[in-house]
């Protein structure tokens, strides 16, 4: 068995290349834990941190407000270091008051748009975010009204840069094409991972990010970002089965592939897909969700982690055959 030497497995940069996930902060993950993680987070280099307007309303006693409350009070304790953060939020997929359903949605329309990005400038004790999604896709509104309103709030200097979440390849090339050249949404974020489901699962209401998306999103130079990239926890833990959809037997053969190369470089299966996810020959940023300042310490180390060709190579091969 061939490791990878201390010399390769760390690769040096400004940053560990993922984004921290902070969707139970607040609520699952309480405040004193999510602080830790957040100072751990920012001591080991990873500086792009990821939220949301809704997160979590689904857990018993959530508002949706908690996430970004939560990122609110460790910028009010560290002002000085707002700027080095790059913060991503997203508006659309907010309940209405006194709903608890995205079938009543706040939606992406431009007063609504406006209204969710100043609510959640105020709970993140910032005066704009560095990324805006549109969470969701809002068709009771025109693509031009969302792009241009989102586009009003970049010229305003309240967001500095826009995304989209959970389109599909259809919709996100009338998006391109209602952008323009140069305009409209410049990352992309969907689920995405190594194994990936069935085609006839049901994973509402996210979108997959498969290849008709990441074949638009190269053509245009869209970033893509995968949430969801470890399945929680499938990959590592007895106790979580795999999501329903991913039982299939190209998965087992996914992976036996994926073992076999987590033993070959010395990471667990869950490291072993978020190192391969930066290094694809069209890379996708891990959006890692933690509940622990180690587990935040194994993500580091993972997204740091090279794979050597041969590996990667392995990974492609079984994933895509059929």
């Amino acid at each position: 068995m061939v490791r990878v030497t201390s010399d390769d497995q760390v690769t040096r940069g400004a940053q560990p290349r993922m984004t921290l996930g902070t969707m139970y902060f607040g609520t699952t993950v309480p405040q004193d834990v999510a602080e830790r993680i957040l100072d751990e987070a920012y001591d080991s280099g990873v500086r792009s941190w990821d939220t949301a307007n809704n997160y979590a309303f689904w857990v018993r006693g959530g508002s949706g407000d908690e996430s970004e409350q939560c990122l609110g009070r460790w910028f009010r304790r560290h002002p000085e270091r707002r700027d080095e953060i790059s913060l991503a939020t997203k508006v659309g997929a907010r309940p209405r008051p006194g709903a608890r359903d995205l079938d009543e949605a706040l939606g992406l329309s431009p007063a609504a748009i406006d209204s969710q990005l100043r609510a959640s400038l105020r709970r993140s004790a910032a005066d704009h975010v560095d990324l805006l999604y549109a969470h969701i896709d809002d068709t009771t509104v025109p693509l031009a009204d969302t792009l241009g309103a989102m586009e009003e709030l970049r010229q305003a200097g309240l967001v500095r840069r826009i995304g989209a979440s959970n389109l599909t390849a259809s919709r996100l090339r009338t998006a391109i094409e209602v952008g323009g050249h140069g305009g409209g949404y410049r990352f992309l974020q969907q689920r995405f991972s190594y194994l990936w489901p069935a085609a006839d699962a049901d994973i509402a209401p996210h979108v997959l990010l498969d290849e008709a998306v990441v074949a638009e999103c190269s053509a245009a130079g869209i970033a893509m970002l995968g949430y969801s990239p470890l399945l929680s926890g499938a990959y590592t833990r007895a106790d979580r089965p795999l999501p329903s959809g991913y039982a299939t037997q190209h998965c087992n053969a996914m992976l036996q592939s994926l073992a076999d190369v987590a033993a070959w470089v010395g990471l667990d299966m869950g490291q072993t897909v978020l190192a391969w996810m930066g290094q694809r020959s069209t890379p996708v940023w891990p959006v890692v969700g933690v509940s622990t300042p180690e587990q935040l310490r194994s993500a580091v180390t993972a997204v740091e982690t090279r794979l050597p060709d041969d590996a990667l190579a392995a990974l492609d091969a079984a994933r895509m055959e059929q």
